[in-house]
């Protein structure tokens, strides 16, 4: 059995198509599952969802599906005069009442079971409920919590836009997103791909290229809310603490840590110096102007300065 996974799309249009036409071309997995975050903080919300149904076998729901119907509302989308309530009722009139209903309805996770005693659950950002992430940075403890009534042998999960794989007792579990808005420094999209072995189930992390500039210009050619904060986010693609987010998933990952930067011998020619920085600076990089995007992007972000959290308020959608 094999099972594609794609999460926090957020609208994207050009990341969504991207990412299932790699799947269809690629991968031929016997589900597709849409794990949440379908629509909210892109410009195509109308369009990226009605692809999603059309393509995928099953869609579970994120906590932003969640805030567009009606179910609940979290973070800033709560506060009346915040640019996140004009974008949530934006999109709202954009997907329409049929849509939105649909949003509402979909289920909290799901489960493929190829054998007994080996089911993959699907959820949105952990299997107890949709808003806290699973950081990878979090301690074996703090992680187990989330899955101590959980009976499973893998669990796949977005909702923190960083890509990652770990071992939780005997339970494979990985973060597959985002399709839309990646934050682990890849601009690329990106999605899981689990299979069933004799061995067990495995997980791969696929990323597409997609045109970045499509999106960004999207975003500003629709008017939507927010549309300078989202074009910046989008491209800058990494959290404050990005760093210690990769060395933990270098850690679970069983990779190395990155090697030290070999400096020149004392007194050798300023010429022979390296000019790479090393892999991971204290210092912000220089911010990315979304103008300079090539029109199809394939490579990892080397710059952007992070806006404040408060600003943004990264982990409510």
């Amino acid at each position: 059995m094999r099972v594609a996974i794609l999460a926090d799309i957020h609208g994207n249009l050009p990341a969504c198509e991207a990412v299932l036409d790699d799947i269809a071309k690629s991968v031929a997995p016997d589900y597709i599952v849409a794990a949440g975050d379908l629509a909210l903080r892109g410009a195509h919300p109308r369009e990226t969802v009605e692809l999603l149904f059309s393509r995928c076998n099953a869609l579970i729901m994120g906590n932003t599906d969640a805030y567009l119907a009606g179910n609940y509302l979290g973070g800033a989308y709560r506060e009346r005069d915040h640019w996140k309530t004009e974008l949530l009722r934006w999109t709202r009139d954009q997907l329409g009442d049929q849509l939105l209903q649909q949003l509402g309805q979909m289920p909290f996770s799901l489960r493929y079971t190829p054998r007994k005693g080996q089911d993959l659950f699907i959820c949105h950002a952990n299997p107890r409920n949709l808003e806290e992430s699973l950081d990878p940075t979090l301690d074996d403890h703090a992680v187990r919590r989330f899955f101590t009534h959980l009976d499973a042998a893998a669990c796949a999960f977005g909702h923190l836009h960083f890509p990652y794989r770990r071992r939780v007792g005997r339970m494979l579990i990985a973060d597959v997103a985002s399709a839309g808005i990646p934050r682990d420094g890849d601009l690329r999209p990106a999605y899981g791909v689990f299979t069933f072995t004799p061995k067990g189930w495995r997980v791969q992390i696929r990323r597409v290229r997609y045109p970045v500039r499509k999106a960004t210009q999207a975003l500003t050619a629709r008017r939507v809310p927010g549309g300078p904060l989202l074009i910046h986010k989008l491209v800058e693609a990494r959290y404050r603490h990005h760093n210690a987010l990769m060395e933990a998933a270098r850690r679970h990952s069983g990779l190395p840590p990155p090697g030290p930067v070999l400096r020149p011998p004392p007194g050798a020619a300023a010429s022979s110096r390296p000019t790479v920085a090393a892999p991971f600076e204290n210092h912000p990089p220089p911010e990315v102007d979304p103008s300079t995007l090539p029109t199809d992007m394939d490579g990892t972000v080397t710059g952007a300065a992070p806006l404040p959290l408060d600003a943004l308020g990264d982990l409510d959608g």
